[in-house]
């Protein structure tokens, strides 16, 4: 019972968090957990690439791929075909980077996710026919711009995102993978699908990393190559994964919080463009500090709790036999 009310608390958590905000309805406030729901997908989607061995800095590209697939296509096909647009671009695009870059492993394979994430920038501006070049485009506004439904339309994704990665955490693929990351030569030799399971890894994380990237185009109905190719939208991810936890579903959305809160307090506090500094250097302690990220914290504060009750009980039981 524990272990099933723990599995369902991230849920209970993200379904609160939006109900209680939407029926405050201040603004700020709504601003930010948009803020830290869309981090959090985008993290939530760089983890589960990662449990295959691979670090990818290629985040940026679906997330611009995702934004631009839906400005390019809703006038075309209307809204709803245009969403599901942003999936099919954005699955054929990481089985294609997929199949290129599948031999590549750690510093390599991110130096080339990286580099397709600079190329998409440079074809967008390239095409402004198609793209609106340099100048950007306009993709249509989320939810008619009322901020409670882009929270509960991004919330919904944010929770699709959880039970994704809960489902490849399970017993039917988180062995799987964990071969796949540390010793392939012997997964494929236990039968394993190596290349399938890499494929369809690269497929969820640049689906869902392209729909995070949808949604925030539609949250302000216009968006810049620069805007959504940055490659903050690469590296954020893997800080955010980092300093929650990877391989958990928990740790990318105490990431996400931490961050955005730590990004906060620092902008009131230093404010103009120095806060920046300040924040990165503060990460930085962070991911040294902790190398498990904020999960592994966790972990070891509740397993010294759990030893002080064990000594605790020892304690008092040889009291009452003395």
């Amino acid at each position: 019972m524990k272990t099933g009310l723990t599995r369902l608390l991230p849920y209970i958590l993200i379904l609160l968090a939006t109900l209680a905000l939407v029926w405050i309805d201040k603004p700020f406030w709504i601003q930010l957990a948009i803020g830290v729901a869309i981090t959090a997908i985008t993290a939530l989607a760089w983890d589960i690439l990662s449990r295959t061995g691979q670090v990818s800095l290629g985040s940026a590209a679906f997330f611009g791929i995702g934004s631009y697939t839906l400005a390019i296509f809703e006038p075309l096909i209307g809204l709803t075909l245009a969403w599901i647009a942003v999936v099919v671009v954005c699955a054929l695009a990481a089985t294609l980077l997929g199949l290129l870059t599948l031999r590549l492993r750690r510093m390599y394979f991110a130096i080339a996710t990286l580099g397709f994430a600079l190329s998409m920038q440079v074809l967008v501006v390239v095409f402004p026919d198609v793209t609106g070049g340099s100048g950007g485009i306009a993709p249509p506004v989320l939810a008619d711009g009322d901020p409670r439904w882009q929270l509960g339309l991004i919330g919904l994704l944010l929770l699709a995102a959880v039970a994704l990665s809960d489902t490849l955490l399970g017993l039917r693929f988180r062995p799987a993978f964990f071969m796949i990351r540390t010793k392939p030569e012997l997964a494929a030799a236990s039968g394993v699908p190596v290349v399938r399971m890499k494929i369809f890894a690269f497929i969820v994380s640049g689906v869902l990393i392209g729909l995070a990237g949808a949604c925030y185009g539609g949250l302000y109905g216009y968006v810049v190559p620069t805007d959504v190719f940055t490659t903050n939208w690469s590296v954020l991810p893997l800080a955010i994964a980092t300093l929650g936890g990877m391989d958990t579903t928990i740790g990318p959305l105490l990431g996400a919080i931490a961050l955005k809160a730590l990004e906060e307090v620092a902008r009131s506090v230093i404010g103009g463009t120095g806060y920046q500094v300040v924040y990165g250097a503060v990460i930085i302690l962070f991911v040294i500090g902790m190398p498990q990220g904020i999960v592994g914290l966790l972990r070891k504060a509740a397993a010294l709790a759990g030893r002080r009750t064990v000594a605790g009980e020892k304690k008092k039981e040889r009291e009452r036999h003395a």
